[in-house]
């Protein structure tokens, strides 16, 4: 997730083992092929932290988004991800992120010179169930299809829908699972609980489910999700003190960088809400930039 995936929370996730692998935010790619020294900066905290990275680009030239993934697998990358998706209003003045799903021979095209290129390294590409309508989704299914990606992760909103409420989401994602049957499918929308996650999956027959807002509300939801899904029992987070406990630990390693401590803020704000007294001790306490000696009138 783009302001959210990086930096501290990085480093405080993977310590505390709450992922297994890291999905990098977007590397926006424009007119040429960056040095392969910059592609290291946006790849290496993630590469640090041990685990698995797939890291995630952007763009708009076919062949120039084809050797930028050649050249992240040389970085130690497992995986590299063509992010069609993003609903964002810059992105989408820019004819990138999910503008392309009005062009699914684009993406095909660009998903097939990604694959030439990285030979046998893995490459995915992120979409949702289309631009304007859900219509769209046959030909999107279609393209991808022919290129037979590792990996594909569908948001079930259209991008024009952005992030408002919709009453068929999980219908979609199932339709798509029919439209993709052989590959991995990776579901993704409304994911803010365990419960969320498993209907999702019951209801859709995907292979996996991809949280991101829920993440803002609990960081362990990951771990969470796996151990209701047959994976080891796992219960960190799971009460009011031990998530106090990261969102402080969360706030030592930001140091005094005033965006990443008011990032740890904004998260507390997920998890108890702005009136809550849990948010009020961690203002206290100095986290997000307010002085520990503040004095409260009544």
């Amino acid at each position: 997730m783009e302001g959210v995936s990086e930096g501290s929370f990085v480093q405080v996730l993977s310590a505390a083992k709450l992922v297994r692998a890291w999905f990098t935010p977007f590397i926006r790619i424009s007119n040429g092929v960056p040095r392969l020294s910059k592609l290291r900066t946006h790849v290496q905290p993630y590469l640090d932290t041990g685990l698995p990275v797939i890291a995630q680009i952007m763009g708009t030239r076919t062949e120039i988004l084809a050797e930028v993934a050649a050249r992240l697998h040389t970085l130690g990358v497992i995986c590299v991800d063509l992010n069609c998706g993003c609903p964002s209003q810059t992105v989408l003045s820019s004819h990138s992120g999910g503008w392309h799903l009005q062009e699914p021979l684009w993406i095909r095209d660009t998903l097939l010179a990604m694959r030439k290129a990285c030979g046998k390294h893995a490459i995915s590409v992120k979409i949702r169930c289309g631009f304007e309508s859900v219509l769209e989704m046959p030909a999107i299914a279609d393209a991808i299809n022919e290129v037979q990606p590792d990996l594909v992760t569908s948001h079930f909103r259209t991008v024009r829908e952005m992030y408002r409420p919709i009453p068929d989401g999980l219908e979609r994602l199932a339709k798509m699972r029919q439209l993709m049957p052989s590959l991995p499918l990776i579901g993704s929308g409304d994911l803010f609980t365990v419960e969320d996650a498993v209907r999702m999956q019951e209801c859709t027959g995907v292979d996996g489910v991809a949280p991101a807002r829920g993440l803002m509300t609990n960081p362990a939801l990951l771990r969470l999700i796996e151990s209701a899904c047959g994976g080891e029992p796992f219960m960190a987070l799971t009460d009011d003190e031990s998530r106090l406990a990261f969102l402080r630990r969360l706030g030592e390693v930001s140091g005094r960088s005033p965006r990443h401590q008011g990032f740890v803020l904004k998260l507390a704000k997920y998890m108890f809400g702005e009136s809550s007294h849990q948010f009020a001790s961690l203002r206290l306490e100095g986290i997000g930039g307010s002085p520990k000696n503040t004095n409260i009138q009544e």
